[in-house]
């Protein structure tokens, strides 16, 4: 989304070299605490597939136990 934004506000062009650049230049301005939170949130949602929850359930658990690494293996007595 950030970088999707960013590329967006660029002036439009046909050139090949400039639509390169424009697109090396938003993806050089995600800042890096966005891309951190980004995989963090990424590592929360394969985290509770591989435990077997649905995209549902998955949602609510990332946002229940957003500090925290992994989810807990007693989650299931909480659903």
């Amino acid at each position: 989304g950030f970088a999707k934004r960013d590329y967006r506000e660029k002036p439009l062009s046909t050139k090949e070299a400039d639509l390169e650049r424009d697109v090396v230049d938003a993806l050089d301005s995600v800042p890096l605490k966005s891309m951190r939170q980004f995989y963090t949130r990424s590592l929360h949602f394969a985290d509770a597939y591989t435990k077997g929850l649905s995209g549902k359930q998955a949602t609510w658990v990332s946002k229940k136990y957003r500090g925290h690494r992994v989810i807990p293996e007693g989650i299931f007595n909480e659903l």
